[in-house]
């Protein structure tokens, strides 16, 4: 009897969600973004959210350097970000 695997059914990889930051990370002002996404500023009144894109710079607010939490992650961006 031949086995054939033609027909076998290939179950998706999760290797890339894997490879993802977990959303609640922090990072400061000045270091790189380790994750494309949906930044929300910390410990202030205000709370303005940011589109930062993984390996640039995390802004600074009104000149200072702040905190920063992934809220969520883009999903319009590849998955590779």
């Amino acid at each position: 009897m031949k086995i054939d695997g033609s027909n076998a059914t290939r179950i998706a990889s999760t290797h890339t969600d894997m490879q993802r930051k977990p959303v609640g990370i922090e990072r400061v002002s000045g270091h790189i973004c380790p994750q494309t996404g949906y930044w929300q500023l910390l410990g202030s009144a205000v709370s303005p959210v940011v589109n930062v894109k993984k390996g640039t710079i995390l802004p600074f607010y009104q000149g200072q350097p702040v905190g920063w939490r992934l809220k969520e992650y883009d999903l319009s961006a590849g998955i590779d970000d």
